[in-house]
């Protein structure tokens, strides 16, 4: 890992603060200057004993990125971050932001599984707004896992599982 700039170590001791205004501040200049290195810190941050102003704060930062070296950090955020309330915005996030997920495809697959329906349905609008840039062996993966999944779909999330086959078998 690199070495940190004395920015950065700004960044974190604002991000470490018990002041919402200073670590507001932190996220704020940290989403302008775009340095997806704070990500892991402020995710961090993302966590139910958090303010609310600060983890909306992260979610609409999360919803504004472009740089593509961010989705890995958002996506393990996704998987290991104890996310609360906030899981299904952070998921919308990710397709807001208009990022390329389509190599994390199957994590957003099992979030269409495991998820409410909400959560389903934005997994889904991340899924098919990545599924175009996706391999031709991501795709069978995807649909073979699909498949496998089939036999638990809820009543309620079927019609869209449906749709979702459509959107990743390309039809």
């Amino acid at each position: 890992m690199e070495k940190l700039t004395a920015q950065e170590k700004t960044w974190i001791s604002q991000l470490e603060n018990k002041s919402p205004a200073v670590i507001m501040t932190a996220i704020r200049e940290i989403g302008h200057h775009g340095n997806i290195r704070m990500l892991p810190y402020l995710f961090k941050l993302m966590k139910p004993s958090t303010h609310e102003i600060i983890r909306q704060g992260i979610i609409m930062l999360i919803s504004e990125i472009k740089v593509q070296e961010a989705a890995p950090y958002v996506v393990a955020a996704l998987e290991h971050a104890q996310l609360g309330n906030d899981f299904t915005p952070l998921v919308a996030a990710c397709w807001q932001s208009s990022l390329d997920f389509s190599e994390h495809i199957p994590v957003f697959i099992r979030i269409f599984m495991d998820g409410d329906y909400q959560t389903s349905v934005e997994a889904f609008s991340v899924i098919e707004e990545s599924i175009m840039n996706a391999s031709p062996d991501m795709q069978k993966k995807c649909i073979k896992m699909l498949d496998g999944f089939s036999e638990n779909v809820s009543k309620e999330k079927y019609p869209l599982f449906r749709e979702l086959v459509k959107v990743v078998s390309g039809s």
